[in-house]
């Protein structure tokens, strides 16, 4: 999975996956709820997809898998969870296929039907890379560091030359602030050298570097990565800012202006500025942002508002 971010600037959602335990009382049987949510999943939608329930029919859960990992890695997720819950239907145990489908569901924002299906694999598999490498994903993302470091750290064990691994972990310690920068820079470069033409390592690493305020050798691997994917708007405002913390302010607008438009342009530049205590810019440059465009007038006007609070703030301080 590919992992981007933006540095500090301002996911099609399905209906969730409810996975209960299956239990039954009396002679009554009843179907497993979490059956009963893969057969939906598994009947195709025709006016979305050209593939029928007859083709799907004739294929093993492996096979069916084996497409839907396809699907799934070519950003096809409609159609790679319809194959993942085909073999599930089939074969309701299949761990590769439940893995699989939490890929899916993590990648549509459906973290509750994500983290259970990937427990559901490592309760029968406890060295399960894709459901430890899952779990570390959503408990990053729901700010839960220390069980996301045991989830990750776990999964760079089993395999110790992974580069999703490796940047996921490091990502990790990205989060955790400028104590663990130092650790995520080596993850990173490691995983560059496993995959030394991914721009999405390289735009991480070009982040992290940032972060550390080691903006020259950021606004390197940014530029590479972008030169990579040219119209990816997350590298350009990434590298954007490295240069505009680099005293390379026209570089910078020219960029953000080409990603986000102008008036975004200004008043990102500006909040950046405002969180250097570069006061006087920063409000140029919110004010530009107001003159540019009367759609950011709210935003840009909320900013020249904490800009003056932060302003009194400073002057008010003890020394």
């Amino acid at each position: 999975m590919n992992a981007q971010r933006a540095l500090n600037l301002g996911k099609v959602c399905v209906l969730p996956l409810v996975l209960i335990a299956f239990a039954t009382a009396g002679c009554g049987a009843k179907k497993d709820p979490f059956q009963q949510q893969v057969t939906r999943m598994a009947t195709p939608d025709r006016l979305q997809t050209d593939v029928s329930k007859s083709q799907l029919a004739t294929l093993p859960s492996d096979e069916l898998t084996m497409k839907g990992s396809t699907y799934f890695r070519q950003g096809n997720l409609q159609l790679a969870r319809l194959h993942f819950a085909t073999a599930l239907q089939k074969d309701p145990n299949y761990r590769p296929a439940m893995a699989g489908l939490g890929d899916v569901l993590y990648r549509q924002g459906d973290m509750a039907g994500s983290r259970d299906l990937f427990t559901r694999v490592l309760n029968e598999d406890p060295d399960n890379f894709r459901a430890l490498l899952g779990l570390g994903r959503i408990a990053r993302d729901r700010g839960e560091y220390e069980k996301a470091m045991e989830f990750l750290y776990q999964a760079k064990d089993i395999q110790p030359e992974s580069a999703e691994a490796l940047t996921e972990l490091a990502m990790a310690h990205d989060l955790l602030g400028q104590g663990n920068l130092a650790l995520a820079e080596p993850l990173y470069r490691e995983a560059l050298s496993l995959q030394p033409d991914d721009p999405n390592i390289q735009n991480n690493l070009g982040f992290n570097l940032a972060l550390q305020g080691r903006y020259p050798e950021a606004i390197s691997y940014l530029s590479r990565a972008l030169s990579m994917e040219r119209d990816n708007a997350r590298i350009k405002n990434n590298l954007a800012t490295a240069l505009l913390l680099n005293n390379q302010e026209s570089e910078a607008l020219q960029l953000f202006e080409n990603s986000i438009g102008k008036a975004a342009a200004y008043n990102n530049i500006g909040y950046l500025y405002m969180t250097q205590g570069i006061w006087d810019k920063a409000e140029q440059s919110f004010r530009k942002a107001l003159q540019t465009s009367p759609t950011f007038y709210l935003r840009a006007q909320q900013n020249l508002d904490r800009l003056k609070q932060l302003r009194t703030q400073s002057f008010q301080a003890p020394e």
